[in-house]
């Protein structure tokens, strides 16, 4: 077995197939670690040719690049309560994307400097003209900082995507000044538990797969000392912040429990999963027989394209499509213009199904604002209803 094929926290042979990935275009399987229950996909890709942006339901979703930003606000209230902005700092943003984090930190920490690392030359102009900012158009597995250097290193939702995140962060421990902070943020696996689960989770952008538990474990391999652990009442990130201490000190302890509940989201997935597809058929009918009356679905995202691909809706059915965000980077969805939350004033639609989860109730909020007598439909009530007849 090489080196590749052993589990990147525990490093034993113990990686077994557990799901193919629906609509994988890089081939991936994701396997579970039967020695500390790590998910991670095979082949590890180090790098791949870049494909457009998708907002598919399957697994090639992906290479929009905007997601970071809704986390931005997170990282800035952890860093809050465990640093202080008003002290001269170097700061690094690791996988700075489109600068969300850069911009907002460098507003809070007047007597800051910041590295921005980002390789994707399609996005580096959000940075490259920030003042006390040096911008470093690279892979972070490709730079090369000094010992001690920074106070700093925030790390969002990056470390999934690394061929080798146990020896990134080793890296980052490096560059970091004695108790100096990590911000490591990344997406969870508690979310494979969802009842409303539709979307492809495994997407072939991310090649590892954390739970609160696996993640923990690691960037305390790699040397640090956890001082605030992932909230538990957030199913769909992981926010760690931790503080370098001691030394790196890598781990092949068994985690028999870890790995049955890795199992259990895995078969708490497929059957959920499974269900919601076959609903959202029922859900694509219930809403065709709306469209009498004005219907514009607001979310132009996974879920939409679940609903057009796999449910069956005919997008010519709505009045409009409405995003506030993704109309930015792709204009047009399934042969409709992506609008902004103003156009639903012009619209005036009479009901609006919100497709989204997280923000189902800030976006129901703008609808009421923007058109008052509009029926809401979530996406949540509807899939629940949907799957109840499609029992």
């Amino acid at each position: 077995m090489t080196a590749s094929e052993r589990c990147e926290l525990c490093q034993q042979a113990a990686l077994e197939p557990v799901y193919r990935a629906a609509g994988t275009a890089r081939g991936l399987t994701v396997n579970l670690c039967r020695h500390c229950g790590l998910l991670q996909s095979l082949p590890r890709i180090d790098q791949a040719p870049r494909r457009g942006a998708s907002a598919s339901g399957a697994a090639d979703w992906g290479n929009i690049r905007y997601g970071k930003g809704f986390r931005t606000a997170q990282a800035m209230a952890a860093l809050r309560r465990h640093a202080d902005l008003s002290a001269p700092s170097q700061v690094l943003d690791v996988g700075s994307n489109r600068g969300s984090f850069a911009r907002q930190f460098l507003a809070a920490a007047p007597h800051a400097a910041l590295v921005a690392v980002e390789p994707d030359t399609r996005v580096v102009h959000s940075v490259a003209d920030l003042e006390r900012t040096e911008l470093v158009c690279a892979r972070i597995e490709d730079v090369r900082f000094a010992d001690d250097h920074f106070d700093i290193v925030h790390s969002c939702h990056t470390i999934e995507h690394l061929a080798s995140p146990g020896k990134v962060l080793a890296d980052h421990w490096r560059v970091l000044k004695p108790g100096g902070l990590l911000l490591v943020d990344a997406p969870s696996t508690a979310l494979l538990e969802a009842e409303d689960v539709v979307e492809e989770w495994f997407i072939d952008k991310h090649l590892y797969h954390f739970s609160a538990r696996t993640l923990m474990r690691m960037v305390s391999a790699a040397g640090f000392e956890i001082i605030e652990a992932p909230e538990p009442g957030d199913r769909e990130n992981l926010l760690i912040v931790a503080v370098k201490a001691g030394e790196p000190a890598p781990t092949c302890a068994p985690d028999p429990r870890e790995v049955y509940e890795a199992e259990a989201r895995i078969a708490a997935y497929g059957r959920n999963r499974a269900a919601n597809l076959a609903a959202l058929t029922v859900m694509a009918s219930e809403i065709a027989r709306l469209s009498s009356r004005r219907v514009v679905i607001w979310g132009a995202g996974r879920l939409f394209d679940a609903l057009i691909t796999s449910g069956g809706l005919p997008p010519s059915l709505l009045a409009g499509l409405i995003d506030a965000h993704l109309g930015a980077h792709l204009p047009e969805r399934h042969g409709l213009a992506v609008l902004p939350p103003q156009a639903v004033r012009e619209i005036a639609p009479d009901v609006v199904v919100v497709m989204s989860r997280s923000f189902a109730d800030e976006i129901s909020h703008m609808v009421r604002q923007l058109a008052p007598n509009a029926q809401i439909l979530t996406y949540g009530q509807m899939i629940n209803r949907a799957r109840q007849m499609a029992a």
